[in-house]
């Protein structure tokens, strides 16, 4: 047994790894209005698996990437183009091809060629594409030349309005159906080439993009890997009558798709996530049909660039799918053990410290503070070192774990009592 130093508790919180157990009371909202729908499929899947045409571009150049349109879905009677950026890592590709990762961006992004660059300094190909019907503009994140931002082309699909303006729309016409398809026919495309290995292909999306990949992993079975950051599903109704959130939710939203997602999936967000909240963010891990992670940092700021790099266990998790390292820890659903009171959870892998994290606030899970319980670690056990508090109403494990990607990794089972 390893007791934990209480001046490390700081520590932990900001680098850690956590299990957290909602009880109820803490969120009213996650009721049956929000349970998992069937899914009612809008995409010919069948079609977007093929290879879509590509067509070459002197459009907002990058240096080092391949920048081009991919075609999409069809729009108003013709295909869509998706403006994309990819590179592949300097060098010869190893035996089977490079590992590759898809990139979607969330609202206000783009193409990032920065984002590119990060995954192929960890050794991937990749590529970012526009999911709003844009070229790239402004100058961040590698976008060079300071062009304008949101420019339409004129073979560009719909932009997102707002959450679901646009539900009233006939399917073909709405953006999350293009962002979807869009994210899966990126996909096929880079199973296309030939330095690419087929297998070793993952997806990542940031805020909206955390929801588009959230969907598009229960419709797409090849993807190696998926990892969503602060965006998921459970979304909250928004200006829909009754019968357009009953479509949306069996149409749109991740919770209707998230059972049939079977690859292994890291779910990155912070306890301070307002855009996303942590419960609905929770359930939607909990949701999956497949191994799921959990990367939750006590603070993590919304936006893009702080969801590559500033979350180093991204690449450790994607490394331990695609390229044989050790895989990451994982903690079982916290439990209070009647015969001393305390949390117990079981673990695998490699631990060095853990807390156990409450809250006694009620009401909708919005930025939450955190007490701390230190913890002991036995061969495969974290036990709490004293009861939970009276009045608890939410609490997590927290720990550091081990292993080639550092010792500051995030990764566990998050999971929510049922209410």
């Amino acid at each position: 047994m390893v007791p934990i130093n209480p001046a490390t508790i700081m520590c932990i919180f900001r680098y850690s790894t956590f299990a957290l157990v909602l009880v109820a009371g803490v969120t009213p909202a996650l009721s049956a209005e929000i349970a998992p729908i069937k899914r009612v499929i809008p995409w010919d899947v069948a079609a977007l698996a093929k290879v879509p045409p590509v067509h070459t571009t002197s459009e907002r150049p990058a240096n080092g990437m391949r920048a081009f349109f991919y075609e999409g879905a069809d729009y108003k009677g013709k295909p869509t183009w998706v403006f994309a950026y990819y590179a592949a890592p300097a060098g010869p590709s190893p035996a089977g091809g490079w590992p590759a990762v898809v990139c979607a961006h969330g609202g206000g992004g783009t193409a990032f060629p920065a984002w590119v660059s990060q995954w192929n300094k960890n050794g991937y190909a990749a590529i970012a594409m526009d999911l709003e019907g844009h070229l790239p503009g402004s100058h961040f994140f590698g976008v060079q030349g300071n062009f304008p931002v949101n420019q339409a082309h004129p073979n560009a699909g719909p932009s997102r309005i707002s959450w679901f303006g646009d539900v009233a729309l006939p399917d073909h016409e709405q953006w999350f159906y293009h962002a979807v398809a869009d994210v899966i026919r990126a996909n096929s495309l880079l199973r296309s080439f030939p330095e690419i290995n087929p297998k070793k292909i993952g997806l990542t999306g940031i805020s909206w993009g955390g929801t588009i990949v959230s969907t598009v992993a229960g419709v797409d079975s090849r993807f190696a890997f998926v990892i969503p950051v602060y965006g998921g599903g459970y979304i909250h109704k928004h200006d829909m009558t009754p019968e357009q959130y009953r479509q949306y939710l069996a149409k749109w939203d991740p919770s209707a798709y998230l059972p049939y997602a079977k690859m292994p999936m890291l779910w990155v967000q912070g306890v301070n996530e307002t855009v996303f909240p942590l419960d609905r963010f929770s359930k939607s891990a909990e949701t999956t049909g497949g191994a799921s992670y959990m990367c939750i940092r006590p603070f993590l700021p919304h936006g893009h660039g702080f969801g590559w790099e500033e979350v180093w266990e991204i690449g450790g998790f994607a490394n331990s799918i695609v390229k044989g390292s050790a895989p990451m820890p994982r903690i079982a659903r916290p439990q209070i053990i009647q015969k001393d009171g305390l949390v117990h959870a079981k673990f695998s892998g490699s631990l060095k410290n853990a807390v156990l994290g409450f809250t006694t606030a009620a009401g909708e899970w919005k930025n939450q503070t955190l007490s701390a319980i230190p913890c002991s670690i036995n061969k495969d056990e974290v036990i709490a070192s004293k009861p939970l508090p009276p009045g608890t109403s939410a609490f997590m494990i927290n720990a550091s774990g081990t292993g080639p990607w550092g010792d500051a990794c995030i990764n566990s089972v998050l999971v929510m009592a049922k209410p």
